[in-house]
């Protein structure tokens, strides 16, 4: 009987100590695992918030440089220097950086950008339209090819991929506004032209979130748009972009693979941001 007693008792221990460490196991190896998984999450938004910001900066800068340049450090004399700043504005760039940048266009020794574009076929028959601001044409062109061709892409010869894109200007408010209130603006600003109404794309723009409604307009009325939008108390940034006649569809991963090539496209400093003409694959 005592021998059996002994038993019962090292078996009861056993299973005593075996739930004990199922139970410690569970309870450090799952949260361990989701704050890891967690971290790591952070530190890639972490780190395409920085780089969305470095570009923001980077793009306002040299734009500031080509504007002081063209027409002199004075906005209230140079509108281009001062669309520059009301952009720098909507787009939360400080203004020590703007400063900074008028101070650098000032100085003769400085070189000039050039805004260059060029054109490439990504991976599904996608067109690509990347937007260069660069102080060195011949460093760009080679940054920009050699990022296309490495990630299995094409460059294309100019005007190939354009003509499936439509030239307009696109107005980012950081108000939201329905389409009725902003068509009586553009009236009341004798905007002839077409002018729609669009929702933020955060995605493939890059809008931010201070971003809440975006209004496409006629090339030559952007700044007429602008100006009322402004002057109605509505804090917007404006650029002329390429917007896609035409959609492609992708597989998955002609969708990823594209993607790859713009992000690795938009490392690149010379380059302002991309356009495509991808319809992202149905989830």
């Amino acid at each position: 009987m005592a021998v059996l007693r002994t038993l019962v008792l090292l078996l009861l221990a056993a299973d005593s100590c075996t739930l004990h460490v199922a139970r410690a196991m569970t309870s450090r190896s799952s949260p361990a695992v989701m704050m890891g998984r967690k971290f790591e999450n952070n530190k890639l938004k972490m780190a395409k918030t920085a780089l969305a910001y470095a570009k923001k900066a980077s793009y306002i800068g040299k734009k500031v440089v080509i504007a002081v340049k063209a027409g002199g450090d004075d906005p209230s004399i140079n509108r281009q220097l001062a669309a520059v700043l009301a952009e720098a504005n909507a787009l939360n760039v400080p203004k020590d950086v703007v400063n900074k940048n008028i101070k650098r266009a000032m100085d003769t020794d400085t070189a000039d950008y050039d805004e260059l574009t060029y054109e490439a076929y990504g991976h599904g028959g996608v067109g690509l339209i990347i937007n260069v601001l660069s102080d060195n044409k011949n460093r760009a062109v080679e940054m920009v090819s050699t990022a296309v061709k490495k990630e299995g892409c094409k460059v294309a010869a100019s005007g190939s991929v354009a003509f499936n894109f439509q030239r307009r200007g696109r107005l980012a408010i950081n108000d939201e506004l329905d389409e009725e209130a902003l068509l009586e603006i553009a009236i009341e600003a004798d905007c002839e032209g077409d002018v729609s109404w669009e929702a933020p794309d955060t995605e493939g723009r890059g809008d931010s979130e201070d971003v809440k409604t975006v209004a496409l307009t006629e090339v030559g009325e952007l700044g007429k748009l602008q100006a009322a939008l402004q002057a109605a108390g509505h804090s917007c940034s404006g650029m002329l972009v390429n917007v896609p006649m035409t959609t492609v569809e992708c597989s998955e991963d002609d969708e990823e693979a594209n993607f790859k090539v713009i992000d690795r496209l938009e490392e690149i400093d010379d380059v302002a941001y991309v356009e495509h003409n991808m319809l992202a694959a149905a989830a």
